[in-house]
This record gives C-alpha cells, structure tokens and sequence, in this order.
C-alpha cells in the first residue's frame, strides 16, 4: 500500500541533510535548499532559505507597515513550474506567513498597550529563521518530467540553492548557482 505523506516526510528529512552533502551549515546566509520527490504520480517540491535572504532582514516587523512589507516579499515564493509535457495539477501547498513567523509582532505595533518595555520578561525571539515551502502536484504523465523551474529565484538571485532529488530510478544532489531557476530532473 503506497503511502501518500511518504514523499512529504521524505523530503522533509532530506531537505536539512542535503546540505550536510556541501559542507554547509543548515542556516548559512546566501543558501537555500530544495527538494523534488516524484513518486508514482506525487511531484512534492521543497524549498527552505533564510528569512535574511527573503526579507532582507531577520528582525521581526516593527508594525503593520513592515509586516506588509514583509508578506509581499513571501508571496514572491511562487509555486515551483514543473515540465509541461509532465501534465501536473498542483493540489496542495504548505507555507509558513509573516504571522506564523513572528507571532509576537502584531503585539508590539500597538499603541494602545501599557507595559514596560525595559523588562526582561518577553521571551527571545529566535532570528535565524528559514522560510519553508512545500508544493504537491498531481501528475498524468510523471514519467515526461524533465525538469521542475523555480521562477523566483530569479527575484532572489543571490541565492545558492543545493537541490536534493529523490526518482524513481535515481537519486542524486546538485547545487544552482545565483540566478538559476531549473532545476534538471533526469
């Protein structure tokens, strides 16, 4: 019986270990990482990167100005285009927002709030945060795959993305210089 959250959890384990491969480190400004798991019909695209490199900043929004700011530069994380000849619906997608982010943000951009700031007591917030995006598609033809474009890296040139692919009949790794966006699937 296939299991259809395999590719999901698969990916989600490898996607932190294919940078082990680079000898880098799991959150390294510049890097970024990605995973395509075909299995049967099931196209499950990963990507993980610095909120620096998304934001520009790891520093939570300072109010509602900022977190627009930042929710429109998350949305330019658009959905992977896998090979047309591979007929592929995407059926579901899993994201993080700005909110889930940095939840304590929206607290602090009140004016209406009376508590002393010089105190110790809010907690720390974690600032070396990556991004995580997860695509599942639905392919009538996996077998004319050929290769899976991420388009905004385009927008986010400066990146380095190592790519883990995990196929039918092979697996390997391979790494996009800044500015490349396809990823070849063979």
């Amino acid at each position: 019986m296939k299991n259809p959250m395999q590719p999901k959890w698969l990916a989600a384990l490898l996607l932190p270990l294919s940078v082990a491969g680079f000898a880098a480190d799991v959150h390294q400004h510049g890097h970024a990482e990605a995973a395509v798991v075909l299995e049967g019909d099931q196209l499950t695209v990963s990507f993980r990167a610095p909120l620096m490199d998304i934001f520009g900043s790891e520093q939570p929004p300072a109010d509602a100005s900022a977190r627009l700011r930042y929710s429109k530069r998350l949305a330019q994380v658009t959905e992977p285009q896998p090979s047309s000849a591979a007929l592929c619906e995407l059926i579901n997608v899993s994201s993080r927002s700005v909110a889930d982010l940095f939840p304590e943000s929206k607290a602090h951009d009140r004016d209406d709030h009376d508590h002393d700031h010089d105190d110790d007591s809010h907690e720390a917030v974690n600032h070396h945060q990556d991004i995580v995006h997860e695509w599942t598609f639905a392919c009538e033809a996996p077998q004319q795959l050929q290769a899976v474009d991420l388009p905004f890296l385009s927008t986010f040139s400066s990146l380095t993305t190592d790519v883990v692919l995990l196929l039918p009949a092979v697996q390997s790794a391979s790494r996009l210089a800044p500015g490349q966006t396809r990823i070849l699937v063979e």
